[in-house]
């Protein structure tokens, strides 16, 4: 939905409507363990409906709902913004399932606290209850018709089919910033799958977790006992920690999850259906049988480390005087003043991540004719940009426009990887660039 529809939307729609979908939201499974949450929701929405409130801050967020003391300063403490980033999660969870069918939806766009309401229209045939007045037909007499007006009028009716089923295909939905990627997964008959990374664990009777980086957890159901610590494929290493250890095989991180709430509601918009999976159930004829779409590295999905795909721009283990949690992203052929590797950046105060970076894959599939598209961070957050990033119109205008985009989309089909840097604040990201695009069949030949 544009803009400007948007604002149309928004126009028509009463306070009554609002609210009735305010308690909607209120009563769902959703939100029905985040009481700050819903606290913070009913708030906004609230004094948003108020013609005495035009903007609401974060102060009044602070200290009216969250209990803050009137000294409460935004610049030292950012739970407001915390509070936020997961109101904007949970709401992408609930419109994913529980709101569906809302006819009213509730956004709350970053970097204001005013929400946005969305009147969610489909196209509706009309219909009719008046019954066909029964038609009189005279007698006439009967003569021969020439074959060559049946053949034409069967000609006719045959274009009319082929033109409708044109028109009807969800690909023709797209505006041309998103056709560049997307057209693949829209072009074909079949639903694309989406695997967002669940990587393995193994859990102490402590209740300590360690990461498991082996691929014997493809075989390896829920709960399977390892009765020692392989140092070669853990994190962290402990060379004291005492056995058993179990799989523990319910874990993905929370930007892999945003990012599948953005691609599913992004493709059921323009009428494509999908399929998802967790990697740790997705299988390898899943990825031989359809386009997919992997929403996390190799390090968190096993399935993605074996398949037979040729990169340019790689995760690697970090350098040991790194942070351990994320990875870097090396270039095996960067261009002249380029660096070869990029690796986190952080606050040297905090520790904080202030600059994440991410990666667009778009890859041949396992089988002919089909497309793998991976997007993938160095931690979570660039994961999640990433899916900010492709379903933007914005950006993927802006992106379409860079003249190595230009050349890359000259092959058909068109295999590319793009670099991405993700601005971090607080733990959000919130400003993402296109550092440099790979054409990989440029690179193959």
């Amino acid at each position: 939905m544009s803009i400007l529809e948007r604002i149309e939307s928004r126009k028509v729609i009463s306070n009554e409507e609002v609210l009735a979908s305010l308690e909607t939201i209120l009563q769902s499974k959703t939100f029905s363990h985040g009481t700050s949450l819903r606290q913070i929701l009913e708030f906004i929405v609230r004094n948003s409906l108020s013609s005495s409130v035009k903007h609401i801050k974060e102060y009044t967020i602070a200290t009216e709902v969250l209990g803050r003391t009137g000294d409460f300063d935004p610049k030292v403490d950012n739970i407001v913004r915390i509070q936020m980033g997961r109101l904007r999660g949970k709401l992408e969870e609930y419109y994913l399932a529980e709101g569906q069918r809302d006819p009213i939806q509730i956004a709350m766009p970053r970097g204001q606290y005013t929400p946005e309401y969305i009147r969610v229209t489909t196209d509706v045939q009309p219909t009719t209850t008046d019954h066909p007045q029964p038609i009189v037909v005279s007698q006439v007499k009967r003569r021969r018709v020439d074959w060559r007006w049946g053949v034409g009028i069967a000609l006719v009716i045959c274009n009319l089919v082929l033109v409708a089923n044109h028109l009807m295909r969800p690909w023709t939905r797209l505006s041309s910033p998103f056709r560049s990627l997307w057209e693949p997964f829209f072009l074909s008959s079949s639903p694309p799958l989406i695997v967002f990374g669940n990587p393995a664990f193994l859990m102490s009777k402590q209740g300590d977790l360690y990461r498991y980086d082996s691929s014997t957890i493809l075989f390896m159901p829920m709960g399977s006992r390892v009765s020692t610590l392989d140092n070669r494929g853990v994190y962290p290493a402990r060379e004291e920690a005492s056995g058993p250890f179990y799989y523990f095989d319910a874990y993905t991180g929370t930007g892999e999850v945003v990012a599948a709430a953005k691609i599913a509601r992004f493709l059921t918009a323009r009428g494509k259906r999908f399929l998802i999976k967790r990697s740790g159930l997705a299988s390898y004829d899943d990825i031989k049988n359809n386009n997919v779409i992997f929403l996390g590295s190799d390090k968190q999905d096993q399935i993605l480390k074996k398949l037979p795909i040729a990169q340019e721009l790689v995760f690697e283990p970090p350098p040991p005087d790194q942070y351990t949690m994320g990875s870097c992203i090396r270039d095996m052929n960067p261009p002249p003043g380029h660096p070869a590797t990029y690796g986190l950046q952080l606050d040297p105060s905090t520790g904080a991540i202030q600059v994440d970076y991410g990666l667009i894959s778009l890859l041949p599939g396992v089988s002919a004719g089909q497309h793998v598209l991976v997007l993938a961070g160095l931690t979570t957050l660039a994961t999640q940009a990433a899916g900010d990033f492709v379903t933007s119109e914005r950006d993927m205008a802006l992106w379409e426009r860079m003249p190595a985009v230009v050349t890359a989309m000259k092959s058909r089909p068109a295999f590319f990887q793009a670099l991405l840097e993700v601005k971090v604040r607080d733990g959000v990201p919130l400003g993402v660039k296109c550092l440099l695009v790979r054409d990989l069949n440029r690179a193959a030949r």
